[in-house]
């Protein structure tokens, strides 16, 4: 190895971190956090990868936690329906970071090779422990997300019964 590639590589930042922390960063959940949070988090998720048509988790099974897609697509399946389509940067999943059993309600499943990043119910409640401020934060947000798509869901009902 010649001697200027060894320096190019020496301070190259680990790709994984990168785009856990860039992902984190991008994330409504995330949003509020101080870049010592954002690390707090990157250091307890989990990196997970599917194959082609391979299932992240089936309708009626206890869910731990959240999902954002790094890389890929997944689909979202309602009593064998696909209902949407998720790519890069959308997450799914946060209900089982709040609900008490956390069913999920819809299947996910790998539209192509996908990449995600997890952040699971036992991280949100270590970092609760920890750091009761940044905990609040991301219940807030959690909340706050919620309650969008639940409005979001309420009008799409509501325009399909008046048809």
């Amino acid at each position: 190895m010649s001697l200027s590639l060894f320096w190019e590589n020496i301070f190259k930042k680990d790709r994984h971190v990168w785009t856990i922390q860039e992902a984190l960063k991008k994330n409504i959940v995330f949003k509020d956090l101080t870049p010592r949070e954002i690390n707090q988090i990157q250091n307890i998720t989990h990196l997970r990868s599917y194959s082609a048509s391979e299932a992240i988790f089936k309708q009626g099974e206890v869910g731990v936690g959240m999902y954002i897609i790094s890389k890929g697509s997944v689909d979202i399946v309602y009593d064998d329906n696909r209902i949407t389509t998720l790519k890069e940067d959308d997450f799914f999943g946060e209900l089982a970071l709040v609900e008490e059993r956390g069913i999920r309600t819809a299947t996910a499943i790998a539209k192509e090779e996908t990449q995600l990043i997890g952040f699971f119910k036992p991280d949100l409640i270590q970092i609760m422990n920890q750091t009761p401020e940044t905990g609040v934060k991301i219940l807030f947000r959690i909340g706050q997300v919620i309650g969008t798509r639940l409005h979001e869901t309420t009008a799409l009902v509501k325009s399909q019964q008046r048809n």
